[in-house]
């Protein structure tokens, strides 16, 4: 199987800090990146059997046998990432409604950081490589499992 596929919306200030932040973190390339706009997003959100307009609003992680969104796709990527942010699954403790609620309440708020940043998109220029060495392609997503 594939490594796990985050997709995000690469037009979403937001989104690309938090993708910036993953692949800073992410020491082991655990995770593949997709931006929900292009094909190989797309084809792995549809893999996962989930909506597409859901991720103008939500971040999506594949793991080859299902899709998680919201709170459940945040702390499976702490999980994932080791100490200390794999402190973070305590999360799960709460109900994923009081969750979900905290999630829809910071992803209401990324209306308000300036998306019409002509680098929106694009990652730091220190992450360059590193950001395309992480993308997903189709292959990566043919060697997941259908949920």
């Amino acid at each position: 199987m594939t490594k796990p596929i985050v997709v995000f919306d690469g037009e979403c200030a937001l989104c690309n800090g938090f993708v910036s932040w993953l692949i800073r973190h992410d020491n082991d390339g655990v995770f593949l990146i997709a931006g929900s706009n292009g094909d190989v997003g797309r084809a792995v959100v549809a893999h996962a059997g989930l909506e597409y307009a859901m991720t103008q609003s939500t971040i999506v992680v594949c793991d080859g046998s299902r899709g998680l969104v919201r709170s459940d796709a945040v702390l499976a990527i702490m999980q994932r990432l080791g100490w200390p942010w794999k402190a973070a699954v305590a999360g799960r403790l709460l109900p994923r409604r009081l969750r979900d609620a905290v999630y829809a309440a910071i992803a209401k708020r990324r209306a308000r950081i300036d998306a019409e940043d002509p680098a929106c998109g694009v990652p730091p220029q220190e992450l360059v490589e590193l950001w395309r060495s992480r993308l997903a392609s189709a292959d990566d997503i043919a060697g997941t499992r259908r949920p």
